[in-house]
């Protein structure tokens, strides 16, 4: 018995959807073997500069600060997503531009197309503030600031003076000011001594508030 032309159409189209399904996971199973390997994401996005100071012996960045805490803390570490949404979202970016680079087509982006969010830093920053133990003052547990805590109310009746610090305050609860506003990984405009945060650079985020500064 043969089949009919529209059953045996339809055959061809099941197999030819496995198929690209086929190739679409080991795509995807490879990219995510091969996106662990910084040096894999400087091939395309040519951040040289960047990935000698990510992997330096001494940090002259935040980014290089994270890494020598902690290897696994690379270029996917940051910017793989933290949620299935923006990991799916990464995925495709990176596999358009994998496809394009092959080509010979692919064009290094002169700014990121998929910002960081807070709920990528969140990934190993929560809480922000840890609460000091009474056993050990310099350790931080994992649990939520309280602003019972005496420590914190020290800090918060200063408000930021004497180096304490704005995470403390808790007038800052409530404002919104993304975490690499201030905390930006890769720019060499600031020193270990200031936890890599640039002085001119938070005066001007903190004058969006406080205009008398």
């Amino acid at each position: 018995m043969t089949r009919s032309p529209i059953a045996a159409r339809l055959a061809v189209g099941a197999a030819g959807a496995a198929g690209a399904l086929l190739l679409g996971t080991l795509f995807l199973i490879a990219l995510a073997a091969k996106e662990r390997d910084n040096r894999f994401c400087v091939s395309c996005h040519l951040h040289d500069e960047k990935f000698l100071r990510l992997t330096a012996s001494e940090a002259t960045d935040l980014a290089g600060f994270h890494h020598l805490k902690k290897a696994e803390a690379g270029c996917i570490a940051c910017h793989g997503g933290a949620d299935p949404v923006m990991r799916a979202k990464v995925w495709t970016v990176a596999g358009v531009d994998t496809l394009r680079f092959l080509a010979g087509t692919y064009r290094e982006p002169t700014q990121m197309r998929l910002p960081l969010r807070d709920a990528e830093c969140r990934q190993c920053h929560t809480p922000i503030l840890g609460r000091p133990t009474s056993s050990n003052p310099a350790a931080t547990a994992a649990k939520p600031v309280d602003a019972t805590d005496e420590s914190v109310a020290a800090e918060a009746e200063t408000e930021g003076r004497g180096g304490t610090s704005y995470h403390a305050i808790r007038e800052h609860d409530t404002v919104r000011v993304a975490c690499i506003r201030c905390h930006s990984t890769h720019t060499t405009d600031a020193n270990a001594a200031d936890k890599f945060l640039s002085r001119p650079k938070i005066a001007t985020i903190c004058r969006d508030c406080h205009k008398q500064m």
